[in-house]
C-alpha cells in the first residue's frame, strides 16, 4: 500500500486502542525501511474507532482517492472518505457501514476485506470476526455507492460454515483472498489467534447463482500454513 504516492510500499497497522498507525517507507521496495510511525487523524484529531482497529484502504466512492474502512471490537465498520489527495490523504468525519437499512454489526472484532467475491464487477466485503467465521456482504448497488442487504456466513462444500479452528479460545479470523494454486478460482486464507494460517481451496464446480447465497463453494484444506512468504509480500503491495 503506497500511502503518499511516492512509489514506495508503506504499512498501516491498527492497534488495540482503536488507532491506526502509518509507517512510511523511507528506503525502497526491495528492502523497505519504515519510519517511526504516526497515528492517522481525521478532523484534526487521532482516529479512534473504539478498540481493535482493523484498517483496509480502498477507493470506496470511486473518486480516484484512497479511503479508509476500519473494523473494530464492537463489530462495526467505520468509513472515512478522503477529502484530500492521494499524496496527502485528509479525512474529516466518518460514518458506520449499513446493511439492510441498519448499522452493520458482525458481533465483535470486525476485520474487513474488499473483494469482488461473485465476479459481477462490484466490490463486495468479506469480514473476519471474533468467532472465527467469515461473513460476506454482497454489493447490490454500484462501485461508487456500494449498498448491502445483509451479512451471511461463507460455507464449505460439505455444508459446514467456514471457520478457523482453534483450541485457544475464540479464533478471531483474519482473511486474505488469492488464487493460491493458479487454477483460476479464488481461495481463502484465514489466520487466527494461534498464529497459524488455514488454506480453504475453491471447490471444483463452484457456481455463482442467486439461489446460492454463499456464491462460492470451498473445500476445507487439512493443511495448516506457517509463515508464508507469499502472504507477507502481499501486505506491502
Amino acid at each position: 500500500m503506497d500511502w503518499n504516492n511516492d512509489g514506495l510500499h508503506d504499512l498501516l497497522v491498527g492497534n488495540g486502542d482503536g488507532h491506526v498507525h502509518l509507517f512510511l517507507n523511507r528506503h525502497d521496495n526491495s528492502d523497505p525501511i519504515l519510519e517511526g510511525g504516526s497515528i492517522i487523524q481525521a478532523g484534526g484529531t487521532e482516529i479512534d474507532v473504539g478498540m481493535r482497529a482493523a484498517p483496509i484502504v480502498n477507493d470506496w466512492n470511486e473518486d480516484g482517492r484512497k479511503d479508509l474502512l476500519i473494523g473494530n471490537f464492537e463489530g462495526t465498520i467505520h468509513v472515512y472518505l478522503n477529502e484530500g489527495t492521494n499524496a496527502e490523504p485528509d479525512f474529516a468525519t466518518s460514518y458506520l457501514l449499513v446493511a439492510g437499512g441498519n448499522v452493520l454489526d458482525i458481533g465483535s472484532r470486525a476485520a474487513p476485506r474488499i473483494f469482488d467475491w461473485n465476479d459481477d464487477g462490484l466490490k463486495d466485503i468479506l469480514i473476519g470476526e471474533l468467532e472465527g467465521y467469515v461473513y460476506y456482504l454482497k454489493n447490490v448497488a454500484s462501485n461508487d455507492n456500494p449498498a448491502f442487504n445483509r451479512a451471511e456466513k461463507l460455507f464449505l462444500k460439505n455444508g459446514n460454515p467456514l471457520r478457523f479452528p482453534s483450541s485457544k479460545g475464540v479464533p478471531r479470523s483474519r482473511l486474505y483472498i488469492a488464487d493460491w494454486n493458479n487454477d483460476g478460482q479464488n481461495d481463502v486464507l484465514v489466520g487466527g489467534v494461534d498464529g497459524k494460517v488455514m488454506l480453504f481451496r475453491a471447490a471444483s464446480g463452484s457456481t455463482y447463482t442467486v439461489t446460492d447465497h454463499l456464491n462460492k463453494s470451498l473445500n476445507l484444506s487439512v493443511e495448516t500454513l506457517k509463515i508464508v512468504k507469499k502472504i507477507i509480500k502481499s501486505l506491502f503491495i
